[in-house]
């Protein structure tokens, strides 16, 4: 059963989809996601169905639909498909097929979006979810790695900390000079990183940044600084 185009559209848009961006639909059926986010949202596409009457179908409606030259369709494997170009990958295949590419979508690079028709990726929980007359799409941003040892620079004070990461989710410590402060509301979207823990002085610290490989920059209300280095 082929996604509706209400649907696709509001897919497209819960992943920020712009003519910047790589959109590669995995079992793209008769093309109509590829070649919507060509059509409404100026982006480069790549479908990639199995059956190779779809794809032939899905060809001939992307030189109609005039976004040819944007869009392709390969006779592919999805567990074979290269997305290492892919900004926006999408969906609608079944239960298992999703679990069995969770791996392949977390090795992604962070900020990828990921959006799914219907099938959840298991514990994996969603960034965001809409419906659509009455069916749900799924939207996932691939998070960076943060989990391991850092240090916070706080003015003149060095923090110790200590997280570890389930998908987005973050929990950890702050340690400063033997004093410890659970890690709070701590949360990846992408590579936006936010988290909250009490000082040394019993105050409340909100942080947020971005991690870039084993770095990180951010500020708090009270500091605009560069924070955070991995160890």
């Amino acid at each position: 059963m082929p996604t509706p185009y209400r649907l696709i559209e509001r897919m497209l848009q819960m992943a920020d989809t712009t003519g910047k961006d790589v959109v590669v639909d995995l079992g793209s059926g008769d093309g109509r996601i590829p070649i919507t986010a060509a059509k409404k949202f100026g982006a480069r596409s790549l479908g990639i169905e199995y059956e190779a009457d779809l794809v032939q179908l899905s060809r001939r409606s992307a030189a109609r639909e005039g976004v040819a030259d944007r869009v392709r369709f390969l006779r592919q494997d999805l567990f074979e498909t290269d997305l290492s170009e892919a900004t926006v990958v999408t969906l609608y295949v079944n239960a298992e097929i999703m679990l069995a590419l969770r791996p392949r979508l977390l090795g992604l690079k962070p900020d990828t979006r990921v959006v799914s028709h219907q099938f959840t990726l298991g514990d994996w929980e969603a960034d965001e979810e809409a419906i659509v007359e009455g069916t749900s799409a799924y939207l996932w941003v691939v998070p960076a790695k943060a989990e391991g040892k850092w240090q916070l620079r706080l003015g003149q004070d060095i923090y110790e900390l200590q997280l570890q990461q389930e998908y987005q989710i973050l929990r950890g410590l702050a340690e400063h000079q033997g004093k410890r402060s659970p890690v709070f509301s701590a949360r990846l979207r992408g590579a936006d990183i936010r988290f909250l823990f009490v000082d040394r002085n019993g105050d409340p610290r909100s942080f947020s940044g971005r991690v870039t490989g084993d770095a990180m920059e951010g500020a708090s209300p009270s500091f605009s600084t560069e924070w955070g280095h991995g160890c």
